[in-house]
């Protein structure tokens, strides 16, 4: 354990340094022109009202369009691996992690309403990368403001919609050299009097990823395509819109195991949305929106066990849809110039349908034993209100509070293998934060927040069965929970910036799949709330403009997360790399009279390992880093060029719990507007 303080105390030193160093570089700089980040940009996550970054209480980070038209657009997710903190897992379909807490932990939203998912594994985003806009990521748990399953953070995808242009188009064409797959998106809008318009279509391949020191992973291709459109009315302080989108992904799991296979031949996305937004409607109410929405996921998962000529050949086919109502209603009251406040209504209903048959094949047998087949229904209703209130004391002191009450119903509705059974929960979270701006560069902030996940249709009623082994439901399953502290400080001067938090979270009532004796000859488990996690972490973003927009950069978290087993048994070996972070050289410059850009930077992370609750490690990782090149260049006023190399030096690495790390590739994307 003292070597791993060690490490950790020198990555805390190294990355503090270089950000410091910047930091003490420009403070006396004078406001530079073209700021590559802007902590001037405003957000609504963590407070739920209109504001900057810089004067947010939470810890917030913006992608805007900027920056995302500078990344190869691969997957969405690929637009987050710089903010410290959060963790891209690329395991069959993409899932984020933030603060060490599994993507079934994190709140996944697009344009504010959420990716509902009931599996263990939590959401996938299930959008086009070419229709983002911008994205806005909250670290820490944000329960009270954006809703349940926001334990380790918040993510709100906000996708391009109408234009100020009679007519527009643009087209995209990407290559990615890992998977020598591609990607193609279109899209068309327009604006005529009050009505505007928006149309995408995108298809991809990616292919099999080819590692580094390893070869081809087969298999392990993912393939999506996606069509939406959006229509809005303006008159007014009246605006409208009505949303339609039909996305359909599929990807095989690389498991390295021919005997082991998993399949996910369908995940598909059809959603329906409703917005509007009024402003300025009497002279305390400066907003009111109302969305609602409708949307339905089908999924099917394929898992084939063979282990050897002695042993039990094991299939199993799950068909599950999931359909989804959501509404979500909010005003900003403003009754005086010092205090603002923003109270909402959320309802979400989720009914879930599940077909599954498991099929089992005895050894040296000619022909499979009957399938056991399974029928479930179970919906789950959550209900919630909320308030959150900023009040100014003076020009640099700002407090904000809030609290939301929570009223879920669950059932099993239906089922041909378990009783029929309820559960409920009521709770009340709350949120308070401060933040002191003692002059124009600089603010300090600190903040206490909680966080709340409710247990999933699958852990609370279904039986699933993958890898051979069966998983029963707990109809009395609590929710998980977490209270989240932090302390943070941002300085922005125009040429350096610095966005630093320290924080601790204390989480209960993880839940997990704890080991009954066999069933039928075969492992068997159930869901318990038995585990919890401790974490501590640092995280920083800092960049300096040397001159000449020549800026380097460092992002990082240093975190030491501390799993406590329900036996009592507790340790830092979790499965959570100490550290991770990203370091860069990022310039823009006119080539021949037209704008270009180079990003030269360092990305990795330290080495991981997992103990169980006997103490015994059961999955480890080494410490890896790459190094890449991204460059951009508009080719004329109405196309552009993106170039990047990827693992220049071909490092051969397996980042934890994740697929083995691509090997040197190019990424080429070539952009057109009309």
């Amino acid at each position: 354990m003292t070597g791993f303080w060690q490490k950790r105390d020198i990555c805390a030193t190294l990355l503090t340094g270089a950000a410091m160093a910047l930091v003490a570089q420009g403070a006396d700089a004078q406001q530079a022109d073209g700021k590559t980040t802007d902590l001037g940009t405003i957000t609504l996550l963590g407070t739920g009202l209109e504001t900057t970054v810089f004067e947010n209480p939470s810890a917030v980070s913006v992608i805007d369009e900027e920056k995302i038209s500078r990344i190869p657009p691969a997957r969405v997710a690929d637009y987050l691996k710089d903010i410290p903190g959060v963790r891209v897992e690329e395991q069959g379909i993409t899932r984020i992690r933030i603060r060490g807490e599994e993507a079934r932990r994190v709140r996944i939203l697009v344009n504010g309403q959420a990716i509902t998912d009931h599996t263990t594994y939590g959401p996938p985003v299930v959008v086009d990368p070419s229709t983002v806009e911008r994205i806005e990521v909250v670290r820490g748990a944000s329960s009270v403001i954006s809703g349940q399953r926001a334990i380790g953070g918040t993510i709100n995808i906000i996708t391009k919609r109408g234009t100020d242009k009679p007519f527009e188009a643009s087209s995209t064409l990407s290559y990615f050299g890992a998977t020598d797959g591609w990607r193609l998106s279109n899209s068309v809008a327009g604006r005529q009097g009050g009505f505007t318009w928006r149309l995408n279509q995108s298809k991809s391949d990616l292919g099999n990823r080819h590692a580094a020191g390893i070869g081809e992973l087969v298999p392990s291709g993912v393939e999506d395509q996606n069509l939406s459109g959006y229509l809005g009315y303006e008159f007014g302080n009246h605006s409208f819109g009505l949303e339609a989108q039909a996305f359909d992904l599929s990807s095989d799991v690389y498991t390295g195991d021919p005997n082991f296979s998993i399949d996910l031949p369908k995940r598909d996305l059809r959603k329906l949305g409703f917005f509007y937004e009024g402003t300025d409607l009497t002279p305390w109410m400066t907003s009111l929106k109302i969305d609602a929405f409708g949307q339905t996921i089908d999924r099917e998962f394929r898992n084939r066990i063979a282990p050897g000529p002695f042993a039990p050949v094991i299939e199993t086919i799950n068909n599950d849809e999931q359909e989804t109502w959501g509404l979500n209603v909010s005003t900003e009251l403003r009754f005086s110039d010092s205090i603002r406040t923003i109270v909402g209504a959320q309802y979400e209903n989720d009914f879930l349908d599940v077909d599954a048959s498991s099929q089992i094949t005895p050894p040296g047998a000619p022909f499979p034993l009957p399938p056991t087949l399974r029928r479930d229904e179970a919906r789950i209703v959550t209900t919630s209100i909320y308030a959150q209130n900023e009040i100014t004391l003076s020009p640099q002191w700002a407090l904000h509070f809030g609290g939301r009450y929570y009223n879920v119903e669950a059932e099993l509705e239906e089922s041909n293998s378990a009783p029929l059974s309820k559960n409920t929960d009521d709770r009340f979270l709350a949120s308070a934060g401060v933040v002191w701006t003692p002059n124009d560069t600089w603010a300090l902030r600190g903040l206490f927040s909680q966080g709340y996940n409710y247990p999933t249709l699958n852990q609370l009623f279904t039986q699933t069965t993958a890898g051979g082994q069966l998983t029963l439901p707990n109809p009395n399953l609590k929710p998980e929970t977490a209270n989240n502290f932090e302390l943070g400080a941002r300085f922005d001067n125009g040429a350096t910036i610095l966005d630093a938090t320290l924080f601790y979270t204390d989480a209960k009532d993880y839940i997990v799949r704890q080991g009954l004796p066999p069933v039928g000859g075969r492992p068997s488990a159930q869901y318990q709330n038995v585990n919890g996690a401790k974490t501590v972490g640092f995280e920083i973003y800092a960049e300096r403009d040397l001159g000449n927009s020549l800026t380097p950069y460092v992002s990082g978290a240093i975190l030491n997360r501390e799993l406590q087993y329900g036996n009592g048994f507790s340790t830092s070996d979790s499965g959570t790399p100490g550290f991770s972070g990203t370091i860069g050289l990022r310039k823009d410059f006119d080539f021949r009279g037209m704008p270009a850009s180079f990003d030269l930077f360092a990305t990795g992370e330290s080495s991981a390992k997992l103990r169980d609750d006997a103490g015994a490690v059961t999955s480890s990782a080494g410490g890896w880093t790459t190094v890449n090149l991204r460059g951009s260049l508009d080719l004329t006023e109405n196309a552009s060029l993106t170039v990047q190399l990827n693992n220049i030096f071909d490092k051969s690495y397996e980042p934890f719990d994740q697929l083995p790390g691509a090997e040197r590739s190019i990424d080429i994307v070539l952009s057109a507007r009309f």
